[in-house]
């Protein structure tokens, strides 16, 4: 496909050339659907498409097909005595059962797809599942929608650190996205004048990644830059892109006082149930109905992925806690997240902060498939240890089910029968 050997190119030319190709717009890279997703999320916002009916018909759609095709929902459906139940009000979604992780990851060879996707959301619980071919168009229409409040543009040059492990190398230049993709495993000081002469000779405009990351990015080049190679690096920097993880207020005030930047935040997941983003910077994320339908319940946020056929997540609840505010038809205007996107960190042998964001779920680890949750905890500077926590008897040894290649600590690795938890019951990726 076109779409894909466009892909392959832009994964593997230098900035010279890169940076030409980057200019290929993205409706031509991922298809008429890039634009389709653009139109509609303009067209909920200005009033021209109905939030309500658009939730219903999309909905009742994909309710329909997960029943009549999948055994799982089907079986789950009849059990819960709404097999043939018609989806024509907000309230009638309210009768779907909701769904967990525990409950589809035993299902997961009911569904198929061409692309599979591992994530260990905020509470270290491992899920494989199947996202459509739409997927990405989709996700980059919204992406870039939130993007451009800070005035992003698609060929503007960032500087991407979010925990790519990339050996020797300082880092890369990926033209997919225009960005230069930054070894966050490698302390600044020892390639902090490749970092300068970056900055001196790309025009960088914005910082995209875990906020932990960028903070700590910051912090290294206050400490090791001088004020002229500090000053190359502010020159043409706008915006902080925030990414995964909650943006503390000590970390967005230091952006903001100490380097003047703007930010901008998401809550998104990997499912692809949710996405909104935080414009006022208050801690208030706008979901987009176009993406999928979200719902608060007792707290708990649920999502409805309703344009993955491939394995579809209805009424999926997503572990993160939040307080919710609903318009007057009970469609989510926004959300407050409480509780699940923290940032948690381990400390290496150098006395460089990782985010377990990056060191756990920014890798491929084989223990995704195996394990029902990863736990972390650390002992002292650089000395770690990791708890698979599984019922299966058969895993005796965890050293092959996690990548720590290119990680600076010592670390042991604990095969457990049940995780540890907080006093109010609840999972911690950090112990």
């Amino acid at each position: 496909m076109l779409k894909e050997k466009i892909k392959n190119i832009l994964q593997n030319v230098s900035y010279p050339m890169g940076h030409i190709l980057a200019k290929i717009p993205f409706h031509i890279r991922l298809g008429s659907s890039y634009s389709i997703y653009l139109n509609v999320i303009k067209g909920i916002d200005d009033g021209q498409i109905d939030k309500e009916q658009y939730i219903i018909n999309h909905f009742a759609r994909i309710f329909k097909f997960a029943r009549d095709h999948y055994s799982f929902y089907n079986n789950l459906y009849r059990q819960m005595g709404v097999y043939d139940l018609k989806i024509k009000s907000l309230e009638d979604i309210k009768k779907v059962p909701i769904v967990t992780k525990t409950m589809l990851r035993n299902h997961v060879k009911e569904f198929s797809g061409k692309m599979l996707i591992n994530t260990g959301g905020t509470t270290g619980e491992p899920f494989s599942f199947y996202v459509d071919k739409n997927a990405f168009a989709r996700e980059w229409a919204h992406m870039h929608t939130i993007w451009k409040l800070k005035g992003y543009y698609y060929t503007d040059l960032k500087l991407t650190l979010r925990g790519k492990n990339l050996g020797d190398k300082n880092f890369v230049y990926n033209a997919v996205h225009n960005e230069f993709v930054l070894n966050t495993y490698k302390g600044v000081d020892s390639f902090k004048d490749e970092i300068v002469n970056l900055f001196k000779t790309r025009k960088i405009k914005y910082l995209h990644g875990y906020p932990s990351t960028i903070f700590e990015f910051l912090k290294s080049i206050e400490l090791f830059c001088d004020f002229r190679e500090q000053e190359i690096i502010r020159k043409n920097l706008i915006a902080c892109l925030l990414a995964s993880e909650f943006p503390h207020s000590n970390i967005t005030e230091y952006f903001t006082k100490v380097w003047n930047l703007d930010y901008i935040s998401w809550y998104g997941h990997s499912e692809m149930c949710v996405l909104a983003y935080d414009e006022a910077k208050n801690n208030k994320y706008k979901p987009f109905i176009s993406y999928g339908y979200p719902e608060v319940v007792d707290s708990n946020l649920i999502g409805t992925s309703y344009h993955n056929f491939n394995m579809p997540l209805i009424r999926y609840s997503t572990g993160d806690i939040v307080k919710g505010v609903e318009d007057e038809k009970g469609i989510l205007e926004s959300f407050s997240v409480t509780e699940g996107r923290n940032a948690d960190y381990i400390t290496d042998l150098d006395g460089n902060r990782i985010a377990l964001t990056a060191l756990i779920f920014g890798r491929h680890h084989k223990a995704f498939n195996l394990v029902n949750f990863v736990q972390v905890e650390q002992l002292d500077r650089g000395k770690v240890i990791f708890y698979l926590v599984t019922e299966n008897d058969n895993i005796l040894d965890g050293t092959e089910l996690l990548d720590l290649s290119n990680v600076n600590i010592n670390y042991e690795i604990k095969i457990i029968n049940s995780p540890f938890k907080t006093k109010a019951g609840k999972l911690k990726l950090k112990i």
